[in-house]
């Protein structure tokens, strides 16, 4: 559809418009360059005529002046024999105007002759123009006085000047068709070379289209905008088609989560129905749907935070905390799951540190790093813990001596449902989302990096403007739990 609708409406197309302007360019340039060369030929022509009719008028007076009538005659003569092709107009006119002599009138019979004595004959630089009968030819005389009172004249005719730009003309006419056609020829091939990476760009996105989501633009590698803009259209193709495989990837685990416990609730419920007349197993059918319904509302509401999170609608409940405590608090809750394991969790925090901060929702976030750590710590493992005061900023530090991270996924783990290949707990992938959610949502930041002790380190970064000094230089307390 995409190819008849061009070849039907080349008109249109980008192409025919860059070849048809480049066409119109290189054929005014043509024409303006022709038509200036043309009148510089014919000023310099016309210069030059004048040139030499002023000194021949210049050289014929001074042998007057030199030799009289005789020698002015016979240099008139000896002019002609090397000036057969364009030769000069000479004549002898009396103080009145009238004509004396005219030198070889042979050669200027297509001129009435007689209309000169009609024409002013001052001396001087004003030119006289006689007109021929017939063509476009004309004479251009200039007059000079002698001492005797007697003048005379010089001419030439512009019949050379006008055949040589008659023969430019001729000459020009007969290459500006093929140049014309050459400028065509041109515009087109340009056209389709500068333009031939969006022709690569529509057939990729016709073949996207057509369901081919491995489909990308050839590049020329020679780093101009169409070129970057092959890269680009790529690198985005490229991270649409990793979105689609990750949104797939993460309907497919949730449907997978979400089956696991609607197949219990489901069967529980069937099992209770055919318990006919029997209260407790009613009682206790619905107590397990209920943990099973808040399961998945607990899931629902986790992607609607992390949603709202990201758009920056989710709503803080901030106020003056110390998160020593919290983190006391948070640790307490994975005690008793780390110990059941074998794994220490070491502390290392200042006494009192106050935040401005949603208790609620740093809890989930440290709760979220210590359930990462407790599940890939291995047994009589170390989970190292730390709080630190730096100027404007807190920092959070998370280690463990598990089996690392993965450099090729560290900058996934942050994506919703994402979870890593590795991977071997149970989790559809929504708890790393929502830490990265709500620590930037409290204008902080998380990293996450393997450690130099071969377990994963993830780091939170909260900003506080109020930090003291004294939080820093306080002594750190070293709290131990569980194995050591």
């Amino acid at each position: 559809m995409f190819s008849k609708q061009t070849n039907t409406r080349i008109s249109n197309t980008i192409s025919f418009r860059v070849a048809a302007v480049y066409s119109l360019v290189f054929a005014f340039s043509f024409i303006a360059i022709t038509l200036i060369a043309y009148l510089f030929l014919d000023s310099t022509l016309h210069r030059r005529d004048r040139e030499q009719v002023r000194v021949e008028l210049q050289s014929l007076r001074d042998q007057y002046l030199a030799g009289g009538r005789a020698l002015f005659e016979q240099t008139v003569l000896n002019n002609d024999r090397f000036r057969k092709n364009n030769p000069f107009f000479t004549r002898i006119i009396d103080h009145k105007g009238h004509s004396v002599q005219v030198f070889f009138t042979q050669y200027w019979e297509e001129f009435n002759l007689s209309a000169l004595d009609q024409l002013p004959v001052d001396p001087g630089d004003e030119w006289i123009y006689l007109k021929a009968r017939e063509g476009k030819q004309q004479l251009e005389i200039l007059t000079a006085e002698l001492p005797d009172g007697f003048r005379f004249q010089v001419g030439i005719s512009s019949a050379d000047r006008q055949l040589i730009l008659d023969q430019f003309t001729d000459t020009l006419l007969f290459v500006t068709v093929p140049l014309v056609l050459l400028g065509m020829a041109g515009g087109s091939f340009v056209a389709r070379r500068i333009l031939s990476p969006l022709r690569h760009l529509i057939r990729t996105v016709v073949a996207i289209q057509a369901g081919q989501m491995e489909a990308r633009v050839p590049r020329s590698h020679n780093r101009d905008e169409l070129d970057e803009l092959g890269r680009l259209f790529n690198e985005m193709t490229g991270q649409i088609q990793r979105l689609i495989r990750g949104m797939k990837d993460a309907l497919d685990n949730v449907a997978h989560d979400l089956r696991t416990p609607m197949t219990r609730f489901r069967n529980r419920a069937e099992t209770a129905l055919h318990q006919e007349g029997n209260p407790l197993a009613y009682r206790e059918a619905l107590q397990d749907c209920i943990e099973e319904s808040d399961r998945i509302l607990g899931m629902l509401a986790i992607l609607m935070d992390i949603s709202e999170a990201e758009t920056g609608t989710l709503r803080l409940q901030r106020r003056r905390v110390d998160l020593v405590a919290l983190v006391g608090a948070v640790v307490d809750m994975y005690q008793y799951v780390a110990e059941e394991k074998g794994i220490g969790i070491h502390l290392q925090l200042p006494p009192r540190m106050e935040l401005e901060l949603d208790p609620e929702r740093i809890s989930q976030v440290l709760a979220n790093l210590l359930d990462n750590a407790v599940k890939y710590t291995p047994p009589a493992g170390r989970i190292d813990l730390a709080v630190l005061a730096e100027p404007g900023q807190v920092r959070i530090q998370v280690e463990d001596n598990g089996g690392g991270l993965d450099p090729a996924e560290i900058d996934h783990l942050w994506e919703l449902l994402y979870r890593g290949r590795q991977a071997t707990q149970k989790g559809i992938g929504l708890g790393l989302s929502l830490v990265r959610a709500i620590v930037q949502a409290h204008g902080g930041t998380v990293s996450a990096r393997s450690a130099a002790t071969g377990g994963a380190l993830f780091e939170v970064l909260l900003p506080d403007p109020a930090t003291q000094p004294a939080s820093v230089d306080s002594p750190p307390e070293d709290r131990l739990g569980g194995k050591t």
